[in-house]
């Protein structure tokens, strides 16, 4: 009991002398320990041998508040790591190393105790991505052969983004224990293939370093957004691959309109609306007259998912409407946008085989597999910083569900 009250008074003591002291950079040091996902029970289940286990070092910057967004946020600290992980199976999967940087917002911070949400993005580099020509060489299905290649990363370069939550109690004027809780994915956005994707959830616990202390400079004066509607239009444009047997990239695109209302300094809301171009919808079947069936076409990609006859510009438009939610950190915004199809020609023609035998009718909204066909409804996860006033460049991720249709770059104008 005696101990334990000494702690306590060491503790609350460190926070009195500390109140008003800043340190400017942190050096962090976790072990992490990593369940891995199987969202794709063909290619992901036989390649997980167990958990992911690693480590990571990171440096972090802390905010002094001599910003408005500083403040926004609670002097949040912006940090850069590098991250290994052994994803258990070195012969096939190999490691994952990471490099990205991130943002820990402060929901919960006192002298002791910072309970953050933590959102970070970078690149995942595979030691040991699919060997391809071993994988195109073999006649097996992918079901059968799944576990002697790597499907889920075709590429050693990949998009890493993760999330999640962190907790630092500080046990030592210079010392504090860290510890987080983290959604973390690897994928290279069909920019190559085999691309069936990370998905991770891993927990970390380590400790962070403050060498020295500064006094907190005099911090800037918070006030209320005095613009609160806003708009932007957008477009990009990208490339993807379809299957790991083509060789052929297939051109993306799309324009973006969207109305916003900032609902406080951190966060805005909107409605907007979509127009979408994947090339990647070409015909993968063909009449054969000496059969008077449909027979598969390989001309431009050997994926049979689509059911497409014919080669139409119409079969590779879609148009949606979405609500959007960003968060507004600066000149630097994170957004999430969830959307539905008004237009959508595609959706008859998935699943491919209820397709080919003219089974499908489908309404807006209808139940779905999204291991068979997209389905009705699309997501996109957006990073944009304004260059200037009204300049703005964007880069964004659009899936389906957890299943990425591709990444785009682009421009745009907001007003």
């Amino acid at each position: 009991m005696r101990k334990i009250l000494f702690l306590s008074i060491c503790l609350f003591t460190f926070g009195l002398i500390y109140a008003n002291d800043f340190a400017p950079y942190k050096v962090k040091a976790q072990f992490i320990g990593g369940y891995i996902y199987q969202h794709d029970k063909n290619i992901i289940s036989p390649l997980i041998k167990g958990p992911a286990l690693g480590g990571e070092i990171a440096f972090e910057w802390s905010l002094d508040g001599s910003k408005p967004w500083h403040l926004h946020y609670n002097k949040p600290d912006i940090g850069v790591a590098l991250q290994v992980l052994d994803l258990s199976n070195p012969q096939i999967a190999g490691q994952m190393i990471a490099t990205y940087t991130y943002i820990n917002i402060p929901m919960v911070k006192t002298n002791i105790v910072s309970f953050n949400t933590k959102i970070g993005g970078g690149l995942g580099f595979c030691t040991k991505p699919t060997d391809l020509a071993a994988a195109i060489a073999d006649p097996r299905a992918i079901k059968d052969k799944a576990g002697d290649y790597n499907f889920a990363i075709g590429s050693p370069v990949n998009i890493n983004i993760n999330a999640g939550l962190s907790l630092d109690i500080k046990v030592h004027k210079n010392i504090s224990l860290s510890a987080e809780i983290l959604y973390n994915h690897f994928s290279n956005g069909s920019l190559a293939q085999p691309n069936g994707g990370l998905n991770l959830f891993d927990g970390h616990i380590g400790l962070k370093y403050m060498p020295v202390y500064k006094e907190a400079p005099q911090q800037t004066v918070v006030t209320k957004p005095t613009k609160r509607w806003y708009g932007e239009f957008i477009v990009s444009g990208g490339a993807k691959k379809l299957y790991y047997k083509d060789t052929q990239y297939f051109g993306c695109a799309s324009i973006n309109i969207g109305g916003y209302y900032r609902t406080c300094n951190q966060h805005r809301i909107g409605i907007g609306v979509d127009l979408f171009y994947d090339g990647a919808y070409v015909p993968t079947a063909k009449f054969d007259p000496n059969t008077s069936t449909y027979v598969d076409d390989n001309t431009y990609t050997s994926f049979g998912r689509t059911f497409i006859t014919e080669n139409k510009i119409e079969n590779k438009l879609r148009c949606g409407i979405n609500i959007a939610n960003d968060l507004i950190i600066g000149k630097f915004l994170i957004g999430f946008q969830a959307g539905i199809y008004l237009y959508d020609p595609i959706k008859n023609y998935e699943p491919y085989d209820d397709a080919k035998e003219g089974k499908v009718n489908k309404g807006l909204i209808y139940g779905y597999n999204i291991q068979k066909e997209d389905g009705w409804n699309y997501f996109r996860i957006s990073a944009k910083y304004y260059i200037t006033k009204h300049l703005l460049a964007n880069i964004s991720i659009k899936t389906h569900l957890q299943k990425v249709e591709f990444v785009e770059f682009g421009i745009g104008v907001g007003f």
